[in-house]
């Protein structure tokens, strides 16, 4: 199964460079919405959509999915995230950047508005709870990581490197179990791809 990488939760299909198959060469006019005219030939939504469904329905489709079992699963376990918890984290980002126009142009190279990029955002942080939850970092863990890593911590004692190593470890833990704890997710939720097209290219990458 996939790897579901938190940096592309953002699932926004761009038309950049889309050579578009089949376009109709019919003057005549059409039900169909249109989504662009070139002479007398028309682009119509429905070919644009089969377009990018060929390019990146797969992958839409499985980030999306993602998201919505993230949110189903944080609803069936009480997890949140508060604004405060948001602004802990988004905060520095702004500060960082240093005015808010270099946080508008950080926001338009992403391709998203600031609600956007905070909803994007706080649903990878109740994903991250989550996964905390599910694999908690143990003192057993911490201990190992630090024997393993005494180099590195020569000048620290396990106490003072305690914060940084359960960080470490926590991140271990999520990219070691992330794969599996998703398809129990799957299972748990009965997830279905009803679009044809998507089942057969879910079917070629399991294969």
């Amino acid at each position: 199964m996939k790897k579901f990488d938190v940096s592309v939760l953002t699932v926004s299909v761009l038309i950049l460079g889309l050579a578009v198959i089949g376009v109709s060469q019919a003057k005549e006019t059409t039900s169909e919405a249109v989504a662009a005219k070139i002479g007398n030939t028309t682009i119509t939504q429905t070919q644009v959509y089969d377009e990018l469904k060929k390019k990146s329905g797969a992958s839409a489709m499985t980030q999306l999915v993602a998201a919505e079992l993230f949110r189903q699963e944080a609803k069936a376990q009480g997890v949140t995230v508060s604004d405060q918890e948001l602004d802990k984290l988004i905060n520095p980002i702004k500060e960082k950047l240093g005015t808010p126009e270099k946080f508008q142009e950080y926001l338009d190279e992403k391709k998203t508005t600031e609600q956007e990029f905070r909803e994007k955002t706080r649903l990878i942080m109740m994903r991250d709870k989550l996964l905390e939850k599910a694999f908690p970092v143990t003192d057993e863990q911490i201990k190992a990581y630090y024997e393993k890593n005494k180099d590195k911590y020569a000048k620290q004692t396990l106490e003072q490197a305690r914060p940084e190593i359960a960080e470490k470890v926590k991140d271990k833990n999520r990219r070691a179990n992330i794969d599996k704890w998703l398809e129990d997710l799957h299972k748990k939720y009965h997830v279905e791809i009803m679009d044809p097209t998507l089942q057969e290219k879910e079917k070629d990458k399991k294969e």
